[in-house]
């Protein structure tokens, strides 16, 4: 039997959409979206999760899908500070893992190190590690006047267009028109103007590094054919995490929770039913 709770709660910062389902008595696995995006990038990986007797719970970050768009900073703090309020409202207390996909890796370390106690360990899947390193440009997007015409005649149609061409063939295009909704939403645009002013998408390697001494089990993914997450950024995570699992699926790129659950969920589930059934 499986349980699904659906809706806003209010939180310090503002509304907070989040996505409670799965077997009640289920390991929670707490799901962090990357930037841009929204709690649906998991829509099709978390039922392959919940047949093999994991609860999920996803939410939105400020600034994304359903959630509130507060005038403020859209900093990794603030999506922890967001996490863990949602975990207390919802009085969570037993420890929970963590899958992070890009953006949400980032923020799953960061919540590793903020509150190591309420987590057992950590998917890492093709982990944010510096994404204007990858698109120098981005750092226009600082300067005032500029970064503002930047982001609304350049950046929104170009993720508009990036996202048609990654979403449009899955599942007749669905996730497509839910990433254009959520982008005609207003203080979208200034949501994603701060990701990038705010250094929340800039290095994060001193943030990994700060986990190797903690004891949870890690497990690093990253698709063969990914640009955002590039294989030289996962070999610096190997050389500062030795003790990470690291797997690499083939012929998959960066939106790889949409775009091939199934490869993803082989390589998830032994590692997060790990001591559930005794392996």
């Amino acid at each position: 039997m499986s349980f699904t709770s659906s809706l806003g709660i209010l939180l310090p910062a503002g509304l907070c959409y989040f996505k409670l389902d799965g077997p009640p008595t289920g390991r929670l696995v707490m799901c962090l979206h990357g930037a841009t995006v929204a709690h649906w990038e998991f829509d099709r990986l978390v039922p392959l999760l919940h047949v093999a007797g994991l609860r999920t719970l996803r939410f939105d970050f400020y600034g994304h899908g359903d959630s509130a768009r507060p005038r403020t900073r859209y900093t990794q703090a603030l999506f922890v500070q967001q996490a863990l309020a949602l975990l207390d409202a919802l009085q969570i207390e037993a420890p929970v893992a963590l899958l992070g996909h890009s953006l949400g890796a980032a923020v799953a370390a960061r919540l590793l190190l903020a509150a190591p106690g309420r987590f057992d360990r950590a998917v890492l899947g093709a982990p944010l590690v510096n994404y204007l390193e990858n698109v120098p440009a981005g750092r226009l997007l600082s300067w005032p006047v500029l970064g503002e015409a930047l982001v609304y005649g350049y950046v929104l149609p170009m993720l508009k267009r990036r996202r048609a061409r990654r979403y449009g063939p899955i599942e007749d295009g669905r996730f497509v028109g839910k990433f254009m909704r959520q982008l005609a939403e207003p203080g979208f645009g200034r949501a994603v103007l701060s990701l990038f002013r705010s250094g929340t998408l800039g290095d994060q390697l001193a943030s990994y590094r700060a986990l190797e001494p903690l004891p949870h089990p890690l497990l690093v993914l990253r698709g063969e054919e990914d640009t955002v997450c590039s294989a030289s950024q996962v070999e610096r995570l190997r050389e500062m995490l030795p003790r990470a699992a690291y797997a690499l699926l083939g012929a998959t790129g960066h939106a790889m929770m949409l775009s091939d659950p199934e490869p993803v969920a082989a390589m998830l589930l032994p590692f997060l039913l790990r001591d559930v059934r005794g392996q």
